[in-house]
C-alpha cells in the first residue's frame, strides 16, 4: 500500500470514528430524553454539562503537546513524561474537588447535586481518552484511535437502553455513567503507561537507544515548563467546550428545568450538524494546513477562501434542511413531550452557517503561532454569548437563550474571518522572502568564528550576586559581541568594585565600565551607554538575566539579512538559579513575525533582555520613568519612528524570578508598572500618535491585565 493510500485509509478511519462517536452521543441523548421526564432529563443534562465543561482542564493541553514534543524531539521527548504525570494527577484532583464543591454549593436543588456526585469519574474520562489517542497517533494505530473515540459513548448507549428497559431513575443512569468513566480512565491509563516507560512503538524516530544517546544531556523539564508549553493547546480545548456548554449552564441557572430539557434537545441536534466542518477541517485538512503554512504554500490562502464560501453555503443548506425536518424529527426521536423544542431548533438552525464559517476560518489560526489569536476570538465570543444568554433567558426564556446563541455564533464567525484575513494578507505582503530569512546552520557557524558589531548594554544596581552570570552568558555567545558596556547606577553593595574585577578578568578592552553620577534608573543607564556605544547594533541585558549561547547568532544573523527590521525580540524562559548555565540545546530556528501596531499597543512582548536593535533609531528610553520605560521606547520605535519590529517565537534569554509580582526588584512593584503603562498611553495620546478610541481601549485593557497580574501573584502593590 502506498503512503497516499495509507494516509487516505487513516483519514477514513478517523472520520468514521468521529462520525460514529457523534452518532452514539446523539443516540445517548435522544434515548435519555425519551426515557426520562422532561424535568428529570433537564437535571441530568445540566449535571452532565458541568462535568463536560470541566473535563478539558484534566491534563490541560498535555495530549496535544505530546504530539508536538514527540514530533520534534523523537524519543528524547520522553523527558516530558514525569512532569506530565505530575501535572495530570494534580489537575485531576483539582477538577474532582471543584465538581464536588459545585455539587454541594452551586446547584439549585439537591437532586442535581447528587447526580453530579455520582458522575464524578466522568470528568477524568475525556483527558484519559485524549492521552491514549495521542499515544496511538504517535504509533500510527489509527484504527485504535477511532475505537477510543467511540468506546465511551457506546458503553453509555447500552447502559441507557438497559435503564430505559428497567425503568431506572436518573440517579441509576448517573451512577452507571460514573462507573463507565472509571473503567475507561483505567484502560486509557494502562495504554499511556507504555509511553511513559519508553515502550511505545514510535513511528519515524529510529531506534530508541540512538535517540536516548542523542538526548542524554537534556534535563527533565519541570511541571512549570510543561504548563507553559501545554497552555495554548489547553485553552483552545477549554474554550471550545465552554462555548458549547455555556448555554445549557445559563439556562439551568436562570430558567426552569423544562427549559433545560427543551434547550438541550436543540443543542443536541445542532451538535450533529456541526460535526461536518469539524471532521473536514480538524481531522482531514489540519495536517495539510500546518504544512502549507510552514512552507508558505499558496494553497493555504486558497483553502481559506474557498473553504469559507463552501462552508457558509453548505451550512445554509443544512440549516434549511434541519428547519424543514424539525417538526417531524424532534417528536420522532425525542418524543412528543419535546414539541416545544421544534421552534427552538428552527430558530437556532440560523446559527449553522456561521458555525461552519467559524470552523473554516479559525482552522487557519491553528497554524504557525496563531493559536493564541484563535483563543482570544473564542474567549470574546464566549463572553459575549454568556452575557447575552443571561439577559435573554431572564427576559425571554428559552427563546432568548436561542437568540443569544445565534448572536454569539455571528460574533465568533466575524472575529475569526477578520483575524484570519488579516494574518493571511500580512503573510502575502511580506512574501516568501521575509518568511525565508532565517539563519541556517552554516550562517551560525560563520558567525561563531568572528566578532559581531553589537554593543551589549547591562544596567547595574546592587547586582553583585547575579552580574557574573549575566556577563558570562554574553561572553560565551557563539557570535561574540564586539563590546560589553556595564553601567553602574550608584550601587551600594560593592557592585562597582566587582565590575572593575570583571573587566580585568575578560579580554582587554572588551568590557567598559560606565559609572553614573547619580542613581537615575535603568532607562537613564541604558541611554548613557547607548550614547557612547561604538557598534551599529545595540543589545540589552538585565543584570539578573542571562542569554542562550546562540541568541546573537540567531538574531544578528537574521537582522543582517533584513535591513527593514529595526528591532527584534523573543520570549523569555524562566529558570531556577540552581540550574547549570551550560548544556542548553540549540532551539529550533524559526523566522520572526512582524508585529503590527495593535499588537505592540496591546502588550509589550519585547523584554529588555530579548532586544537587539539598530543603533541609529531615533527612539530612546524615557529617563523620567523607572517602570515601563522599555515599553515606551518600543512604542516610539513602532508608532513614532514607524520602524518595523519582529518577534522570534523561541525563547533565547532566561529570567530567574517571576516577570511580575516578584518579591524584590522593579518587577515587584505592580502598581507602579501599571502607572507607567498608563502614562505611556497618555503621552502618545497627547502627542496625537494614537486616537482617543485607541487610548481608551488600550488603557482599559492595561487595567484588566493589571488586575489579572494581581490575582495571579496575589499582590496589589
Amino acid at each position: 500500500m502506498t503512503q497516499r493510500r495509507r494516509d487516505a485509509w487513516a483519514a477514513s478511519l478517523l472520520s468514521i470514528g468521529a462520525l460514529g462517536s457523534a452518532g452514539l452521543a446523539f443516540a445517548v441523548q435522544a434515548t435519555l430524553a425519551r426515557s426520562l421526564a422532561p424535568a428529570e432529563y433537564g437535571r441530568f443534562a445540566a449535571a452532565l454539562a458541568v462535568t463536560t465543561i470541566v473535563a478539558p482542564a484534566v491534563g490541560f493541553g498535555v495530549p496535544s503537546f505530546w504530539l508536538k514534543a514527540y514530533g520534534t524531539e523523537g524519543w528524547a521527548a520522553q523527558r516530558w513524561m514525569d512532569a506530565s504525570v505530575r501535572f495530570v494527577a494534580r489537575s485531576a484532583v483539582l477538577c474532582v474537588v471543584a465538581i464536588a464543591l459545585w455539587a454541594w454549593l452551586g446547584t439549585t436543588d439537591g437532586r442535581t447535586g447528587r447526580l453530579l456526585l455520582w458522575m464524578l469519574p466522568v470528568v477524568l474520562t475525556q483527558g484519559a481518552i485524549e492521552m491514549a489517542s495521542a499515544k496511538l497517533q504517535l504509533e500510527e494505530k489509527f484504527g485504535r484511535v477511532a475505537l477510543w473515540q467511540g468506546i465511551q459513548h457506546g458503553a453509555r448507549l447500552l447502559l441507557v437502553l438497559a435503564c430505559w428497559k428497567l425503568a431506572a431513575s436518573s440517579e441509576a443512569v448517573a451512577l452507571g455513567f460514573g462507573a463507565i468513566g472509571a473503567a475507561v480512565t483505567l484502560g486509557a491509563w494502562r495504554s499511556v503507561r507504555t509511553l511513559r516507560r519508553g515502550m511505545a512503538e514510535l513511528v519515524g524516530h529510529g531506534a530508541r537507544f540512538v535517540a536516548q544517546s542523542a538526548g542524554a544531556t537534556q534535563s527533565n523539564p519541570s511541571t512549570r515548563e510543561l504548563w507553559h508549553n501545554a497552555l495554548p493547546f489547553g485553552m483552545s480545548s477549554l474554550l471550545f467546550y465552554a462555548y458549547g456548554q455555556s448555554g445549557l449552564i445559563i439556562v439551568s441557572h436562570f430558567g426552569t428545568t423544562r427549559d433545560v430539557g427543551v434547550f438541550s434537545v436543540a443543542v443536541t441536534m445542532l451538535t450533529a450538524l456541526y460535526l461536518l466542518p469539524t471532521v473536514l477541517f480538524q481531522k482531514l485538512l489540519l495536517p495539510r494546513l500546518h504544512r502549507w503554512a510552514a512552507s508558505g504554500d499558496a494553497r493555504l490562502e486558497r483553502v481559506y477562501r474557498e473553504g469559507n464560501k463552501w462552508m457558509f453555503a453548505s451550512g445554509t443548506a443544512l440549516a434549511a434542511i434541519a428547519a424543514a425536518l424539525a417538526p417531524s424529527v424532534v417528536p420522532l426521536v425525542f418524543g412528543r413531550q419535546y414539541a416545544q423544542s421544534v421552534d427552538v431548533v428552527m430558530l437556532m438552525a440560523l446559527s449553522t452557517p456561521f458555525r461552519f464559517l467559524t470552523v473554516s476560518a479559525s482552522s487557519v489560526m491553528t497554524t504557525g503561532n496563531l493559536i493564541r489569536v484563535r483563543n482570544r476570538c473564542a474567549f470574546a465570543a464566549l463572553l459575549f454569548s454568556a452575557l447575552a444568554g443571561v439577559t435573554g433567558v431572564v427576559v425571554m426564556g428559552v427563546v432568548g437563550a436561542a437568540l443569544a446563541s445565534i448572536a454569539g455564533e455571528i460574533m465568533w464567525a466575524a472575529l475569526s474571518v477578520l483575524c484570519a484575513r488579516h494574518f493571511l494578507s500580512r503573510k502575502r505582503r511580506e512574501g516568501t522572502a521575509v518568511a525565508g530569512r532565517q539563519p541556517d546552520v552554516d550562517a551560525i557557524s560563520v558567525c561563531a568564528a568572528q566578532s559581531v558589531p553589537v554593543s551589549v548594554i547591562i544596567p547595574c544596581f546592587n547586582c553583585r550576586t547575579t552580574i557574573g552570570r549575566a556577563v558570562e552568558s554574553v561572553f560565551v555567545q557563539t557570535c561574540r559581541p564586539a563590546e560589553l558596556i556595564l553601567v553602574d547606577d550608584c550601587s551600594t553593595d560593592g557592585t562597582r568594585e566587582l565590575l572593575g574585577e570583571l573587566a580585568r578578568s575578560y579580554p582587554a578592552d572588551w568590557i567598559r565600565v560606565l559609572p553614573q553620577p547619580r542613581n537615575a534608573g535603568p532607562g537613564a543607564a541604558r541611554n548613557a551607554a547607548w550614547a557612547v556605544a561604538r557598534q551599529p547594533y545595540i543589545a540589552f541585558l538585565d543584570s539578573d538575566d542571562s542569554w542562550h549561547p546562540a541568541k546573537l547568532a540567531i538574531q544578528y544573523g537574521w537582522m543582517r539579512a533584513c535591513p527593514e527590521a529595526a528591532i527584534t525580540g523573543h520570549p523569555v524562559a524562566q529558570r531556577d538559579a540552581s540550574e547549570p548555565a551550560g548544556g542548553q540545546p540549540l532551539p529550533p530556528v524559526v523566522a520572526p513575525r512582524r508585529m503590527s501596531r495593535w499588537r505592540i499597543l496591546f502588550s509589550n512582548r519585547f523584554t529588555p533582555s530579548s532586544v537587539l536593535m539598530r543603533a541609529d533609531v531615533g527612539a530612546r528610553f524615557d529617563e523620567t520613568k523607572r517602570h515601563a520605560e522599555d515599553y515606551f521606547m518600543l512604542l516610539e520605535v513602532v508608532l513614532v519612528d514607524r520602524r518595523d519590529a519582529y518577534l522570534f517565537p523561541m525563547p533565547l534569554s532566561y529570567v530567574y524570578k517571576a516577570q511580575f509580582g516578584a518579591r524584590t526588584g522593579l518587577s515587584a512593584q505592580l502598581w507602579k508598572i501599571q502607572q507607567g503603562e498608563q502614562d505611556n498611553y497618555l503621552q502618545l495620546r497627547r502627542r496625537k500618535v494614537i486616537s482617543r478610541i485607541e487610548w481608551l481601549c488600550f488603557s482599559l485593557l492595561s487595567a484588566a491585565k493589571y488586575l489579572r497580574r494581581c490575582m495571579v501573584s496575589r499582590r496589589f502593590t
